[in-house]
């Protein structure tokens, strides 16, 4: 195994209003129900004043060619309404070198269409020949096709 740095992004357009967008993708507990294949499940451990999970544990599926996994997770939220969300793996302690950041950016195009665009960053522990890259790419464009069918 050894660290690698993974980047991608994948970019649509929703035809709904950025407002119902960012109502979909800030509410991550849901996730499940729209994109049961990668997001295997959300459990909610924390929600903020408003009620929104703020820190939850995450089952998310990897599939990159050959390879499958299902890989658990906590994940904090951050939200700035109405143009981004943005899930941030929590470190499992001091010595834990791994990092994941899936952000949702959004930009209203018209008043009922929504350029959707996510981004993933990370450093993951992954077996020497997997690439990386390509698992970022299927991540991302897993979560935005869901994310576009489900709008």
């Amino acid at each position: 195994m050894a660290l690698k740095d993974l980047s991608a992004s994948a970019s649509g357009e929703a035809p709904v209003a950025i407002e119902r967008c960012y109502a979909h993708l800030s509410d991550v507990e849901r996730y499940p129900q729209w994109y049961p294949s990668g997001a295997r499940s959300v459990t909610v451990r924390e929600r903020d004043q408003d009620g929104a999970a703020q820190l939850v544990d995450a089952v998310l599926a990897v599939a990159a060619g050959p390879l499958r996994r299902e890989v658990a997770l906590r994940l904090a939220v951050e939200r700035q309404p109405p143009s981004s969300v943005t899930v941030v793996r929590v470190a499992g302690g001091r010595d834990d070198r791994e990092r994941l950041e899936i952000s949702w950016t959004l930009v209203s195009v018209a008043a009922a269409q929504t350029q959707i665009t996510v981004a993933l960053r990370g450093r993951i522990d992954v077996p020497m020949l997997v690439p990386a890259d390509a698992v970022a790419r299927e991540i991302a464009s897993g979560f935005l096709q869901a994310a576009l069918r489900a709008l």
